[in-house]
């Protein structure tokens, strides 16, 4: 297979709106002003998400006002992504034009023959995707075949693409999910693994019984995440709800050191750019525990497996769990809102027990346990 280096173009902009209930609708059209009926239009990260009709319209309800990423999918054209800020404007009206995309992932052939070769780089890849907890042993990955990966050995690393979503059933949470992969990279001489994104969210059906056991793995999948974290700290009640932070720097001789006192993060905020967001700036790492769920015995395999790359005293019970993040190179804070919505994911780097939660682990940021919503 020839070597292809595929450049994807995003439209990134901004949609300021100005309680409660949002009507998103419009048309879907190339530059030509044809209609793109069966385009995928969806709020990443949400159940909320539907396909353009023959006239290229579609029409999107959203019962929450916050800010969401709006993103429209049509095979041979660029995404588009748009940061859609519901306040106030009950129904808003978009028409959206989509370009074709001159090296489009279309271009690229997707092997027919799925050699050993293969079968190694997606069982590599399956591990850095879906990742290695109880959930991700209930995971299917139904088109697996439409996924491909070009592999550069002198550099060391995996690169994998798909012509369209990765489709993905999760037994564990309930959930079908239409993954659209923008990027997929492993460094095998670093270890990292670097994958970035559109979920959709679609809840499957099932029995009573079933649905009930569904919405327990959801709350326990949601308590400690990152999203649970975020929306504590906007609503400072991060100690409420189970969550101690502290903050760590490395120091030469030494290696990292954790301090032991817990920070107050809550002095540390910034008002955001908008009225909806708030800014947390840090230097260094910040470690976050989760002291109301102990490690899981597939977290404690991974480390045992794969080595733990790092060591530190905590006050905490030695089997919480506890992840740390740092920041970015270039950026200065993680802006976030009251819902967990990060407006700058990449921003902000994320290891131990959230490194270890992939897609496996995620629920739509739109979900709430039960007893939150009364």
């Amino acid at each position: 297979m020839k070597r292809v280096i595929v450049s994807i173009i995003f439209a990134f902009l901004t949609f300021s709106v100005v309680g409660q209930g949002f009507t998103v609708k419009g048309t879907v059209k190339d530059t030509q002003g044809t209609a793109l009926p069966f385009a995928n239009v969806f709020f990443a990260e949400t159940t909320f998400g539907t396909t353009s009709n023959n006239d290229g319209g579609f029409v999107l309800e959203i019962p929450q006002a916050g800010t969401y990423d709006l993103v429209v999918r049509f095979v041979g054209y660029q995404t588009f992504a748009a940061q859609l800020k519901l306040e106030e404007q009950p129904v808003v009206n978009l028409n959206i034009v989509l370009e074709e995309d001159a090296v489009s992932l279309g271009t690229v052939t997707v092997r027919a023959e799925k050699d050993e070769q293969w079968m190694y780089q997606i069982q590599a890849f399956k591990r850095e995707f879906l990742g290695l907890s109880a959930n991700a042993r209930k995971c299917k990955i139904i088109n697996e075949q439409d996924i491909d990966f070009i592999e550069d050995p002198q550099a060391g690393t995996l690169v994998a693409f798909a012509n369209g979503p990765i489709v993905v059933v999760n037994k564990g949470l309930g959930y079908k999910i239409s993954y659209y992969l923008e990027d997929f990279t492993k460094n095998y001489k670093t270890g990292i693994s670097s994958y970035f994104g559109y979920t959709s969210f679609e809840p499957l059906k099932g029995s009573k019984r079933q649905e009930k056991k569904w919405e327990a793995a959801r709350e326990k999948a949601f308590n400690g995440s990152i999203v649970h974290f975020f929306s504590s700290l906007y609503e400072n009640k991060l100690s409420e709800e189970g969550f101690n932070v502290q903050i760590a720097q490395d120091v030469e001789g030494l290696g990292r050191v954790l301090n032991p006192r817990t920070a107050d993060l809550s002095k540390q905020l910034l008002l955001g750019n908008t009225n909806l967001s708030k800014r947390l700036p840090f230097e260094n790492y910040l470690y976050i525990t989760y002291g109301r769920e102990a490690e899981s015995e597939a977290y404690q395999n991974s480390k045992t497996r794969f080595g733990a790359r790092h060591a530190s005293v905590s006050k905490t019970p030695e089997r919480s769990q506890q992840s740390w993040i740092s920041m970015m190179e270039g950026y200065e804070d993680i802006e976030f809102e009251q819902s967990g919505y990060v407006y700058n994911p990449i921003a902000f780097y994320s290891a131990g027990y959230w490194g270890f939660e992939k897609i496996a682990e995620m629920v739509p940021i739109n979900y709430r346990p039960k007893n939150e919503k009364e």
